[in-house]
């Protein structure tokens, strides 16, 4: 049994992943109106990312995700950093995490009853369009000179030095379309990758890809890598999240994560969130009990969810054994 599955069945079958990370570093102090988004606290103030991590440990996370999400290499070179100053970020955001991680299972060891889990450490990597910071990661439109081939040029030298930093897992995120699914597959594969990935999609409609591709197509591409060990969503309203799930269990037998939004919608152009919609009278975490029930092996939240958001879900998921 792999380390993933493993924490699966300790935590009693449905794991819980943290929650937003730029949200807080917000309200940690940190200034992240910058291109680089949270990973620019990478560079400005990288205790407060620990700290990050640590809040959602505390919450109950059993799995906790690197800030490498908008951290890339040509990212960090547009600031006037050298290739080797770029990579040594990305190992940093892995080894931020993985220290949260030591020494926060560390103290929970000394506890007379323990009632947390050993977290396992997932680096991020975010789809391209997250890197061009137009907003093109909601839309999955990437302009028509773009193909597989330049998306894997793009990938392939953060996914080798993320791969190689020590993390549990390798999390894609919020990837908005099929051609860059079909470049991320066969990259793990041209790279023998050894760390178990997860693939996971964005949607705006909860029918489709934020491309407008069908999930099913999409799906059909990570049935065939027996490197990626998981496949889901993020980044997406959490209204559509028990719709998807019934979705993906019809296609495929991979263990599905899911961790949407708040609820509340980024414009991406205006840079700025947009209120709540209408959840009914469902909170987050009483929507999370309904996702485990419709089959999801990974539960948490993307933007706009914080440290309460997760220690609601980990609670609710975990019954009494919670936090």
């Amino acid at each position: 049994m792999g380390a993933l599955e493993e924490l699966v069945a300790k935590a009693g079958g449905c794991a819980v992943i943290d929650g937003g990370f730029a949200t807080q570093l917000e309200a940690l102090g940190a200034d992240i109106n910058d291109p680089l988004w949270s990973a620019a606290c990478l560079i400005t103030r990288p205790h407060l990312v620990k700290e990050v991590h640590m809040q959602y440990l505390e919450a109950g996370a059993d799995i906790i995700i690197s800030s490498s999400y908008q951290a890339t290499i040509p990212g960090f070179l547009a600031r006037g950093m050298s290739v080797d100053e770029a990579e040594d970020l990305l190992r940093t955001s892995v080894k931020l995490a993985v220290e949260a991680r030591d020494e926060f299972w560390k103290s929970a060891l000394r506890k007379a009853k323990p009632i947390y889990n050993r977290a396992l450490v997932a680096a991020s990597v975010g789809s391209y369009g997250a890197y061009l910071a137009d907003g093109s990661e909601y839309s999955g439109s990437y302009g028509a000179d773009i193909t597989a081939e330049k998306l894997k040029d793009f990938h392939r030298r953060r996914l080798q030095v993320l791969a190689s930093a020590g993390p549990d897992l390798i999390a894609f995120e919020a990837i908005p379309n099929k051609m860059e699914a079909q470049a991320l597959v066969e990259l793990l594969e041209e790279e023998k990758v050894q760390v178990p990935s997860w693939i996971c999609f964005s949607s705006v409609d909860g029918k489709n890809l934020c491309s407008g591709e069908s999930f099913a197509d999409c799906l059909k591409i990570l049935d065939t890598s027996d490197k990626v060990a998981v496949v889901g969503v993020n980044c997406t309203p959490p209204q559509f999240i028990e719709g998807i799930i019934c979705e993906f269990k019809k296609q495929t037998k991979k263990a599905i994560a899911v961790y949407p939004n708040s609820g509340e919608v980024w414009d991406g152009r205006a840079k700025r969130w947009l209120p709540v919609e209408c959840l009914g009278h469902k909170s987050f975490d009483a929507l999370a009990k309904r996702w485990q029930e419709a089959g999801a092996s990974l539960i948490g939240g993307c933007c706009r969810t914080t440290p309460s958001t997760i220690r609601a879900v980990s609670k609710i998921l975990k019954g009494k054994t919670g936090h």
